[in-house]
């Protein structure tokens, strides 16, 4: 059982060349991309999520965040 677990959230972004499906371009990368959220313990990938291009994807990532949370306290209780 892990004494302590940190939990890194990254997205990543993707440049994309054509017209993919959910597809958006993103400013600070000047380009069409898709932009992923991955959830990391230390090495260790626990969640990849492409994500849709909202202004604001905080309720997207507390839900992803909860189900990851929820997951490592069902397996490791205490």
């Amino acid at each position: 059982m892990p004494t302590e677990i940190v939990l890194d959230l990254d997205a990543t972004d993707i440049p994309l060349h054509g017209h993919q499906p959910e597809r958006f371009f993103h400013g600070y990368y000047d380009n069409y991309c898709y932009l992923p959220l991955y959830i990391f313990a230390g090495d260790q990938l626990l969640c990849a999520r492409l994500r849709r291009p909202t202004r604001t994807q905080l309720p997207a990532r507390s839900k992803k965040l909860k189900r990851v949370v929820a997951q490592l306290r069902q397996r490791w209780p205490k």
